[in-house]
């Protein structure tokens, strides 16, 4: 499966994980990691799937993604926290893809494909971005204005 999106950026995505400090030392996934995850969990949204394979987590700026171990560490405590604090949101199906520093969970929301956090302290729901290409490419624009 392709991201065509993603796919045509990523020369530009690649330059921006070498100019990062943050990526010293990520790496793609391999298929075999990502579907030993999906077999115990569930499937991953494919734009997210599609980072994972060619590059790995996202560490350019936040919210940072998740790489396979860290979505692996963080999955069972999102689904906690959904049931817990975020079912009072409005909101379809969730997957989480990573974070910020104060300690909001970053998700897909799988029905619109935006991209949400949730700040627990707050109890709300923040948009992020239209959708997880949205969301890379900004990222890797903040990284080009630094440059």
């Amino acid at each position: 499966m392709c991201n065509i999106v993603l796919e045509k950026h990523l020369e530009r995505i690649k330059a921006a994980y070498e100019a990062s400090v943050f990526t010293k030392g990520i790496r793609p996934e391999s298929e075999d990691n990502i579907k030993k995850f999906e077999s115990n969990y569930e499937s991953i949204p494919s734009e997210y799937r599609w980072l994972l394979l060619n590059l790995g987590g996202c560490y350019l700026a936040e919210p940072w993604i998740f790489d396979l171990k860290e979505l692996e560490e963080n999955y069972t405590f999102f689904e906690e926290a959904y049931e817990e604090y975020m079912s009072g949101c409005e909101h379809g199906k969730a997957f989480p893809v990573g974070g910020l520093g104060d300690g909001s969970i970053v998700f897909i929301d799988l029905e619109s494909g935006k991209v949400r956090g949730y700040n627990n302290d707050y109890a709300d729901l923040e948009e992020i971005a239209e959708n997880f290409s949205e969301l890379i490419l900004d990222l890797v624009e903040q990284v080009e204005s630094y440059s």
